[in-house]
């Protein structure tokens, strides 16, 4: 990148710049390697200024260094090479270096220095130093944000993972076959979801609901969720209330994922038939549509209190039945070839 040449041989261009802003950047181990690179590639190119031009490079990058030290100690635990004002005395440290090459190369009579061989020299010195540093400072700062949040992402669905995890083992410790049936739901609902394709945070969303989907029921008497006999209309109003219930204890969780809605709508069918809001169509959610099928499946699979477990064969009869009505047509026809064709069974 020659930017002037005075003389035959003699090239005032922008390395100077170049080492400071590497180094301050970079740190002194790079910014002593580009100036090893860059000085390697000024003796190639020879000339009567090579020897004094790569001296000076080295200059460079000594005393930038320095500056650098002088602000670690002054400020400790900061990047000295992200401040503005050693970024400028790195700046001047690179046209100050190259001042006694010029004046070496007018001494032995390779060059006459002049003030516009001075002027040219600082010009590039300086404007490629803090371009260049700025340039580097604020990708390697748009870098180190992203890490961050990452990160901060990554502890907060670690966090959610946790919350979710207890709000499941309180389950467990109250009913231990709904915390069965949350785990088996969860299981095919994940089967299903990688079988459609979905995203992995999609699935994650999926998996994490599913674990929770009944959660609601924590605040409906136990002696209504296991009685034997049937319900009263009053009690069957009050158990289909566990999705607002589930909804209202998950709401104010923070997460990435739309888990309170895929809880609150869990009982919604296609057709509005559902409860507890009647969603019809696109109004629910796929996760939810998805939890829709794999409930009724491992609910009519399984023993209850109340009734024997009905054949899997009549099971999925049932749900092919109010495929494209209640029931998501195509989370039903993915269920059933999953169970039927590829021999996915409950785990134990």
């Amino acid at each position: 990148m020659t930017a002037y040449e005075p003389a035959p041989g003699i090239r005032v261009d922008t390395r100077m710049g170049v080492e400071a802003a590497a180094t301050l950047t970079l740190g002194p181990l790079a910014g002593l390697f580009v100036g090893v690179v860059t000085g390697l590639t000024r003796v190639f190119l020879g000339g009567a200024g090579w020897l004094s031009g790569s001296l000076a490079m080295l200059g460079v990058w000594a005393a930038t260094r320095a500056l650098m030290a002088w602000q670690a100690r002054r400020r400790p635990g900061q990047d000295p090479g992200r401040h503005l004002g050693v970024a400028i005395g790195g700046a001047i440290f690179s046209w100050l270096m190259s001042l006694p090459s010029l004046v070496w190369l007018d001494w032995r009579g390779h060059m006459e220095l002049d003030a516009a061989i001075v002027l040219v020299v600082f010009l590039c010195s300086t404007v490629t130093t803090l371009l260049l540093w700025a340039t580097i400072a604020l990708t390697s700062s748009r870098t180190r944000a992203l890490e961050q949040l990452s990160q901060a992402n990554e502890a907060l669905q670690q966090s959610l993972r946790q919350t979710i995890g207890a709000l499941a083992q309180a389950v467990l410790h109250r009913d231990p076959g709904s915390a069965r049936h949350q785990r088996r739901v969860a299981d095919l609902a994940l089967a299903i979801g990688r079988a459609m394709q979905l995203a992995p945070h999609r699935l994650e969303a999926l998996e994490l609901a599913a674990l929770v989907h009944d959660i609601g029921q924590i605040e409906i008497p136990s002696e209504i969720i296991s009685r034997p006999g049937p319900l009263t209309p009053a009690e069957m109003a009050l158990v289909q209330q566990h999705p607002v219930m589930g909804y209202e204890i998950l709401k104010d969780v923070q997460s990435p994922w739309p888990l309170a809605d895929i809880v609150h709508q869990h009982h919604e069918n296609l057709d509005g038939s559902g409860y507890p809001r009647g969603l019809a169509g696109d109004a629910i959610c796929l996760e939810a549509r998805i939890l829709r099928v794999c409930d009724i499946i491992e609910a009519m699979s399984s023993h209850r209190v109340y009734r024997s477990s009905h054949p899997m064969d009549s099971v999925l009869e049932e749900v092919q039945r109010m495929a494209g009505r209640e029931l998501d047509a195509e989370v039903v026809r993915i269920g059933v070839a999953l169970i039927r064709r590829e021999g996915y069974a409950f785990p134990a």
